[in-house]
């Protein structure tokens, strides 16, 4: 018996262009790959991976399972799995974008439902006599293919899916929320989650069709493997022709064994360099993990790391492992083997051309603030170990001033501040770095006077005879001619980079800010200098214009851009950019000086559905009003 419970329209069945998306298969319990195995064989054209499910907690084993897979994948789970699969694709939608749930349901565990015994045999042996439909119920070849799964698994792994099981919740009310294509499969006779239940989720989904295989009872894909293969390849069909139409990244073509041995981390090969898109499933995210998470002892590597030490499993456990090991841990020796000898590192105050630079900013740093501790907030990057990595690495540093440095005499007072370092890194070394760090949020805190300062600052680099550039026409109007009306795309990796490039050029240099209440949303929140937090387009529309109104003549160039696809949802971008004019405006620099205005910067963006949610831009009011005070000395001096 087959009941579709919503009508749709099936695609075409013939092969498109783009790479099939990746299957992601999850077993049941006491069952591993061989589950699969007779579907698989009618898949072969298609790129696969099992997962066993690992853990007690469902929403931990679906985070863990998430850090391991591709950016974009389809999802098949197979009771227990259906369930895993269900925290997974609320965790991730923008990541699912098929989800197949067989033999399944989105209940939370019935309060009087005994749980299996154990140990794993003979949890079987009371399962066996009502698992198969009347089609297959007295094949002893199943059974024993049962009993050999089930062997494969301890009582401490049984003990712990029986927990999972237990205390999963009730996903109904979120299953309007899952738009992917959907299939629902199950038994006609299936007597652990019987038609109700698959009735039940596939009304729940919106784009969803059922599927009831008369004879067939909890074992569907063992039961009916070539009814099972139609249907989940039909499903596929759909999964592809909709992952076509939103012109969703397709996934370098491998075989099913290469990645399976990707996704369980084969110690016999490393994973080779691959592009960004294809890595950013695996690759660790900051966002919502703990910082022993980021720096794992038992974790495989999950990216090409060629040339890299052997304690980085991939490019963003590299950056923050390595940056809390030279500040935190104090082994600042480690830029001797992190930093090329002549690496240069720009920064808001100056240039530094080399490492042993490097190295005497860094202990000056940790002396005068003895209990600094950096905090990464998140990683944006891009690149692979072949051409080199690019990462967007933003942090909260935050200490005391307890000892006698570049801010004087000690305080006692503390800081909180936000920087973030963009690093050029291959084969273990950064070879070129930009570091914007919000210089004027310490001296404020600390109770210095900013003005003072910065006039100590301007003095310093006069008698060192460092000159302020003047340019006169930094090329945004051309003569007489209005701003250039398309932005330079150039940089940008995909369409999303492309489009916040156009959006940027037309607020920042078309001064086109009502732009703003068309890509910010109205819940959106703005994280600036001085660790201002605003809420609201309103906000961002001051905070925007603020900066502007200082340098009203200000180019805005974009230096660099990279994304990631965020599993918060929606992407994240960062963008390092440039605004070049003169001080011709008021604010927090004082009066207007018509002195020249340099400000290096760096963005971080949130963008879902479409809207930015989250704005984090950092630059220094510091540099600029030092910058001021120097014109002023060197127009002084004639």
């Amino acid at each position: 018996m087959k009941d579709d419970v919503n009508t749709i329209a099936q695609p075409p069945l013939s092969k498109t262009s783009a790479a099939p998306v990746p299957l992601v298969l999850l077993p049941g319990t006491l069952c591993d790959e061989r589950l699969f195995a007779p579907l698989l064989s009618h898949l072969d054209e298609r790129l696969s991976m099992t997962l066993p499910i690992d853990g007690d907690d469902p929403v931990a084993a679906a985070r863990r399972l998430l850090a391991r897979l591709p950016a974009r994948f389809a999802l098949l789970g197979f009771s227990l799995g259906g369930l895993v699969a269900l925290e997974l694709a609320l965790m991730a939608p923008d990541r699912v974008v098929g989800l197949a749930l067989v033999n399944s349901n989105a209940r939370a565990r019935a309060g009087d439902a005994p749980p299996h015994p154990g140990p794993p045999s003979a949890a079987i042996a009371a399962l066996a006599p009502r698992a198969f439909g009347s089609a297959r119920g007295d094949d002893g070849g199943l059974r024993r293919l049962l009993e050999d799964m089930a062997a494969t698994f301890d009582a401490r792994t049984h003990a712990a899916q029986e927990k999972l099981a237990a205390i999963r919740t009730d996903k109904r009310p979120l299953l309007a929320g899952l738009t992917m294509p959907a299939l629902v499969l199950g038994g006609a006779q299936d007597v652990l989650c019987p038609p109700t239940l698959q009735h039940e989720l596939a009304e729940g989904l919106p784009d969803a069709a059922l599927v009831l295989l008369d004879g067939v009872g909890h074992f569907a894909p063992l039961e009916s493997p070539d009814d099972v293969a139609v249907h989940v390849a039909t499903w596929l069909a759909r999964v592809d022709h909709a992952a076509a139409s939103a012109n969703l990244p397709s996934t370098t073509r491998r075989t099913g064994d290469e990645m399976t041995k990707a996704a369980t981390h084969d110690q016999s090969s490393q994973p080779s360099a691959t592009n960004e898109g294809q890595q950013n499933g695996a690759v660790l995210q900051v966002e919502r993990r703990d910082f022993t998470e980021l720096v794992p002892t038992d974790r495989e590597r999950v990216q090409g790391m060629q040339g890299f030490d052997p304690i980085y499993t991939d490019i963003v456990d590299y950056i923050v492992r390595c940056t809390h090991r030279i500040w935190d841990e104090r082994d600042v020796g480690l830029i001797y083997t992190h930093y090329t000898h002549n690496c240069v590192a720009y920064t808001t105050m100056g240039t530094m051309y080399d490492r042993e630079t490097h190295i005497r900013d860094t202990i000056q740093r940790l002396v005068e603030f003895p209990d600094r501790r950096g905090l990464a907030q998140q990683v944006i990057w891009r690149g692979n170990d072949r051409d080199g990595f690019y990462t967007s690495h933003m942090t909260h540093g935050q200490g005391r001033h307890s000892q006698f440095g570049m801010y004087g005499k000690p305080t006692g007072r503390t800081f909180l501040t936000r920087t973030v370092a963009d690093c050029m890194i291959l084969e273990n070394k950064i070879y070129k770095e930009w570091i914007v760090r919000d210089n004027m949020g310490p001296v404020i805190q600390l109770g210095l006077d900013p003005h003072a300062y910065a006039q100590d600052i301007a003095v310093r680099k006069f008698e060192a005879g460092e000159p302020i550039m003047e340019v006169v026409e930094n090329r945004r109007l051309l003569g007489q001619y209005p701003p250039e009306t398309d932005a330079d795309t150039s940089i940008a990796h995909n369409d999303g980079e492309a489009q916040l490039l156009r959006d940027l050029h037309h607020i920042y240099n078309k001064r086109m800010f009502g732009r703003i209440h068309e890509l910010y949303a109205p819940n959106c929140q703005w994280h600036g200098p001085l660790m201002r937090e605003y809420y609201g387009v309103a906000a961002v529309l001051q905070q925007t214009m603020r900066l502007i109104a200082l340098i009203p003549d200000g180019f805005y160039v974009p230096q660099h851009i990279c994304s990631v696809e965020s599993e918060e949802g929606g992407t994240k971008y960062a963008v390092r950019w440039t605004l070049d004019g003169h001080h011709l405006g008021y604010g927090p620099l004082g009066a207007p000086t018509g002195h020249p205005l340099f400000v290096m910067g760096v963005s971080h963006y949130h963008v879902c559905d479409g809207k930015i949610i989250d704005e984090w831009s950092v630059y220094d009011e510091l540099s600029m009003l030092a910058q001021i005070k120097l014109a002023a000395l060197q127009r002084a001096a004639g």
